[in-house]
């Protein structure tokens, strides 16, 4: 029995063996993509720029899938434009508070008017544009909260 099973599998391998590859319908059609002209120039390993008889200038680079053709147009810039976050400034005497709504909460941070960035003083000029951002006066008293006079209402 054992000798009849290997025999079989020797015969499967043979009858395997005896089948030619056929070559794939994809392989030669490999042509059809496009080729590098021979005018091309290599701006850098890979890269090549062609420009064709019309002015049109064409990009080729060498991929892993073979070769890869673009029109070169130039690139415009795009203007960046910063978003505008809301900060709003309270004078406290010899500091200043600053506070700007994030996605995670409101932020507050509070620096003395001599430690101001430059950021931090144009939002302060943003702010009042009358008011200097790094002047004051060192006797300047602070702001009381409301309800806390210590004056007598007159009558």
């Amino acid at each position: 029995m054992k000798i009849v099973t290997l025999a079989l599998i020797a015969a499967g391998l043979l009858l395997a063996q005896d089948k030619k590859a056929e070559p794939r319908a994809d392989a030669a059609k490999g042509a059809s993509g496009p080729t590098l002209p021979s005018g091309a120039k290599q701006v850098e390993p890979g890269l090549y720029r062609y420009t064709d008889a019309q002015g049109k200038t064409w990009m080729y680079r060498n991929t892993p899938f073979g070769l890869a053709k673009w029109e070169d147009k130039p690139v415009t810039a795009a203007p960046v434009v910063e978003p505008v976050v809301p900060v709003s400034t309270t004078d406290l005497g010899d500091s200043i508070q600053f506070e700007r709504q994030t996605p995670f909460g409101q932020q507050k941070w509070t620096k003395k008017k001599t430690d101001l960035t430059e950021e931090e003083k144009a939002l302060l000029k943003k702010e009042d544009p009358k008011r200097p951002a790094s002047t004051t006066k060192p006797d300047q008293a602070k702001p009381q909260p409301p309800g806390k006079n210590l004056e007598k209402p007159s009558e």
